[in-house]
């Protein structure tokens, strides 16, 4: 990625991002023409929530002029859906970690809450998918 460097030293001056990771096509190294780049970001909890969407914004506008590129995707992983941040952890691309410790630790709960959650997923989808076989998608 053109000034990954740039982008992670940016990253860690901010003190509130505990860590951040690449994720998706860009962590694949799989771009093409209409590829985003998926950021991760894991925030300090004691940032209040009203100021999230504000920081949120300043920062894609930084990364925008850092990369070059508003093809940004920047996911704020301390209010995503378990899901999300599972496929984030699971690229395995973090640009930098402020703290290991509590990097293994968010993501422990991530792979446990996604681990219980599956098998619901599963279960649920086989029953619709049943339902649709026998009696079509009208209800």
């Amino acid at each position: 990625m053109k000034n990954e460097k740039k982008l992670i030293m940016f990253l860690q001056k901010q003190d509130y991002i505990k860590s951040a990771y690449l994720f998706g096509s860009a962590a694949k190294e799989k771009t093409g023409k209409l590829s985003d780049i998926d950021i991760g970001i894991l925030l300090d909890e004691s940032l209040l929530k009203e100021d999230l969407l504000n920081l949120k914004l300043n920062l894609i506008s930084e990364i925008i002029s850092i990369l070059g590129t508003d093809k940004i995707d920047l996911t704020v992983m301390n209010n995503a859906p378990v899901s999300l941040n599972y496929e984030i952890i699971k690229a395995n691309k973090p640009l930098f970690v402020r703290n290991k410790t509590e990097k293994v630790e968010f993501e422990h709960q991530i792979m446990l809450k996604y681990l219980d959650r599956c098998y619901y997923d599963k279960r649920h989808s086989k029953l619709f998918l049943k339902k649709v076989a026998e009696r079509g998608l009208s209800f």
